[in-house]
């Protein structure tokens, strides 16, 4: 459950990181298009990227552009002006550059982008996005209405206004049969799983068609979310490869918000909804 001041500060947070990744991607892509970027530079053009995309959340495409143009310039050791006067002046059309930058990005050496380890998701399909009743409660109530539209079920009882855990409405007022996967927020050091194996546990049970639902502490209210996919990938770096999961979630929070971080399904309460009782 969120309140309006988290989900102010959550999407200019957003926002913010969509600019920072729009001026890194863009940046790349006049880079490779004017065949400037090499193994020596590829750092520097992503710190420029970034730099300019600062210059996109607080100025526009013109800050973007000018910030962009000096410091390709300084990366290529062209002319400082001409360089800086002429990004400044296109503006960069920010929705074309943006596609064309987009598919040069894709043109990467592969070591450069992450790859698909495994991926576990619901036979059927990804849950359909329900909302909460209000900001402050209904997210146990959304999610498990979604889980519900999935395997076809009724809700028997419904309610809400009032905050409820999942186990609770869902086994004992709803009659859904819930295995209760991990209790991430009460777990002892003896019984802590690591982001890798809750992941697998909780990928198998999805394949299997078993809908989950992850309830975790957002800062201020314990918020619920329904699970629906989980991906493990890799990307090689100097040699060793870095790993990540992405999340996919259903949030009757934000429709807009479609992963969950990996900190937060660590610290969670994870359960799996039978389809076949």
């Amino acid at each position: 459950m969120t309140n309006s001041t988290l989900k102010q500060n959550d999407s200019r947070e957003r926002n913010l990181a969509k600019s920072l990744l729009k001026g890194a991607v863009v940046n790349v892509g006049i880079q490779v298009l004017g065949k400037n970027l090499n193994k020596d530079n590829f750092w520097q053009t992503l710190l420029v990227g970034a730099a300019g995309g600062f210059g996109d959340y607080f100025g526009g495409n013109v800050a973007m552009g000018a910030i962009l143009g000096g410091g390709n310039a300084l990366i290529n050791k062209s002319n400082f002006l001409g360089t800086t006067a002429k990004y400044a002046a296109l503006s960069f059309a920010a929705d074309g550059a943006l596609k064309i930058a987009e598919a040069k990005a894709e043109e990467l050496p592969e070591k450069d982008k992450w790859e698909t380890v495994w991926d576990s998701k619901l036979p059927k399909g990804d849950l359909n996005f329900v909302a909460q009743a209000n900001p402050r409660v209904g997210c146990t109530q959304a999610v498990l209405e979604s889980i519900a539209m999935y395997l076809n079920k009724p809700i028997i009882f419904t309610e809400y206004n009032n905050g409820y855990d999942f186990y609770d409405y869902a086994a004992n007022k709803n009659k859904f049969t819930v295995k209760t996967i991990y209790n991430g927020t009460r777990a002892k050091t003896s019984e802590l799983k690591s982001l890798e194996t809750l992941c697998e546990e909780t990928g198998k049970y999805l394949q299997a068609g078993w809908p989950v639902a992850a309830t975790y502490f957002n800062g201020e209210f314990y918020h619920t979310v329904g699970i629906m996919q989980i991906t493990k990938k890799r990307k090689l770096t100097k040699g060793i490869y870095k790993y990540r999961y992405d999340i996919k979630m259903m949030n009757p929070a934000d429709s807009g918000d479609k992963y969950l971080p990996e900190y937060n399904f660590e610290k969670s309460v994870i359960r799996a909804v039978n389809p076949f009782k």
